[in-house]
């Protein structure tokens, strides 16, 4: 199988829909053999009936849910480990980088890369918490260099990766961080097991309607980089 997209959802029956609508020709089109898995995380509204709605109409499409909420790295792991794509790509539920920057990705992945991490350069609106976003951004990846990183890293927390079948299975094997900076830490462990990692421009423009906690990402996010850089003194990551 040629691709596997990785779409890990929490409470989106809203912007689900839309992005399915959007994706679906495209890969029609683009790809012979591919799946596109959409994994829920404990999600209150109508997330499963609507992915499971749309799976009997798309046999490309399953749905993996029956979890309680764990976080999306939680969600990732899951659907990495279940993965049957040479590429694949985790993208977010609301289709803010489009399916369409994949290409750039795949032609890294054929010069040999084995991750590919998207960086986002911003287009139009941010949306209201658009500097706050930003700002946040900036302070998390100061302090995933401080505390969990050795080699430079880019963008850290774009939600557009795009993985070897072999890359992530060794990474996502691995993992133990449920929550948002589980992005750090698989890179994290993409430069510790020398996997090599190519750093690809994408285009993000805001979509609303996002599920982001923004103060809980303040709080949580150094406990879990402290939390990935103890793990790895510990020897918990071989």
């Amino acid at each position: 199988m040629e691709l596997t997209v990785l779409i890990p959802a929490f409470n989106e029956e809203k912007r689900l829909p839309q992005t399915l609508e959007e994706i679906r020709p495209y890969l029609d089109r683009k790809f012979q053999d591919y799946e596109v898995i959409i994994v829920d995380d404990g999600s209150k509204d109508r997330t499963v009936e609507v992915c499971f709605d749309y799976a009997k109409q798309w046999p490309q499409l399953r749905c993996i849910s029956g979890n309680p909420h764990q976080g999306k790295g939680a969600c990732v792991k899951r659907g990495c480990l279940q993965a049957m794509g040479e590429n694949i790509l985790v993208m977010d539920a609301d289709h803010a980088i489009r399916i369409e920057n994949i290409e750039n990705m795949l032609f890294a992945r054929k010069k040999g890369f084995d991750v590919v991490a998207g960086t986002r350069t911003f287009t139009g609106d941010e949306g209201e918490y658009g500097l706050g976003r930003r700002i946040i951004g900036l302070i998390q990846l100061l302090l995933a260099h401080l505390i969990v990183f050795q080699k430079p890293v880019t963008d850290s927390q774009c939600g557009y990766k795009l993985f070897s079948l072999q890359s992530a299975k060794q990474i996502f094997s691995r993992t133990m961080i449920r929550g948002a900076m589980y992005d750090v830490e698989a890179l994290f462990l993409a430069q510790k097991f020398g996997f090599s990692v190519y750093a690809q421009s994408v285009e993000w423009a805001n979509k609303p309607g996002s599920t982001n906690n923004i103060p809980l990402c303040i709080f949580t996010s150094p406990f879990e980089l402290f939390t990935i850089r103890i793990l790895d003194v510990l020897g918990k990551y071989k």
